[in-house]
């Protein structure tokens, strides 16, 4: 008993130092080059964190970019902010897409093909959302949402994608996005719906490179993104984390860029964890 006692006061002073830790600026570097030149990438969930970063950087390094979200005002205010960064060969398009509208998705990638003078080479899966409760708590409604939203449609409009890229014969990449919560015991709809990305990235990677095509995963940690922080905070420290920090979307835009590059053919089928050590070093920095 005492022994737990001990161990709730330590998470408590944790938490209580990371408001009084010195806030830094944190340096890192960002490729802009040519390593995606005449590539065009299609990003789901690409108006802001992760998938906004992955747009922007694809950009600075020679690809078209295509976004989709459910919010066409927001998508349309990205695509002005994304477009300063084409030069002349490339473009910046959105789409307003929900990836739960299983029956629609071929009709919205349809009108997308038809919108685009070039191949898709590569397909990222962002989309995603983070309900629910851990079990005991779960809601029917919330678990429904998660898994709709992060597995199944990231499923079939993949195998949309997929098939298209076979038809054509284009030896492209598919990227998901899994998460940190793919290491831990699956106690939340989120932590489920992404050790299923884990295993669904595996399965079509087999099947997928017998085409040309490339099939990886990343899987970020705690990430500087709406959601998991207020924007508005620029503090990034975690001390929870073993990195003592917030991971910031630009740095997982970095090795996904690698990924889906010449640079990445060789990584087939595999999950890069991205997370600062949590998860991977450490599970106490999530409480169950």
């Amino acid at each position: 008993m005492l022994k737990k006692i001990k161990r709730k006061i330590k998470k408590i002073l944790k938490r209580v130092k990371s408001f009084f830790t010195k806030k830094v600026p944190c340096p890192y570097p960002v490729f802009n080059g040519s390593l995606l030149d005449n590539r065009c990438a299609l990003i789901t969930g690409g108006s802001s964190g992760i998938g906004y970063a992955i747009a922007e950087l694809f950009l600075k390094n020679g690809a078209s970019v295509i976004i989709t979200g459910r919010n066409a005002e927001k998508l349309k205010q990205v695509k002005n902010v994304l477009s300063s960064y084409a030069k002349e060969h490339q473009f910046v398009k959105f789409y307003e897409l929900d990836i739960t509208d299983i029956d629609g998705l071929d009709n919205k990638f349809n009108m997308i093909l038809k919108d685009c003078d070039r191949p898709i080479d590569i397909l990222v899966n962002n989309a995603g959302v983070n309900e629910g409760a851990p079990i005991g708590e779960t809601l029917k409604n919330d678990f429904e949402n998660t898994i709709k939203t992060n597995l199944e449609g990231t499923y079939f409009f993949t195998q949309i994608v997929y098939n298209y890229m076979v038809k054509k014969k284009i030896n492209g990449n598919i990227l998901n996005i899994a998460s940190s919560s793919s290491l831990r015991p699956a106690s939340t709809p989120y932590g489920l719906s992404k050790w299923g990305i884990v295993g669904f990235t595996k399965g079509l990677a087999k099947k997928a490179i017998e085409h040309g095509i490339v099939v990886n995963a990343i899987a970020p940690g705690p990430t500087a993104t709406p959601m998991l922080k207020d924007l508005k905070d620029k503090n990034i420290n975690l001390i929870k984390s073993p990195i003592g920090r917030y991971i910031m979307p630009d740095e997982i835009a970095n090795i996904t860029t690698i990924l889906v590059s010449d640079l990445g053919k060789c990584i087939i089928g595999d999950v890069i964890y991205i997370t600062g050590g949590a998860g991977v070093i450490t599970y106490d920095d999530v409480e169950y």
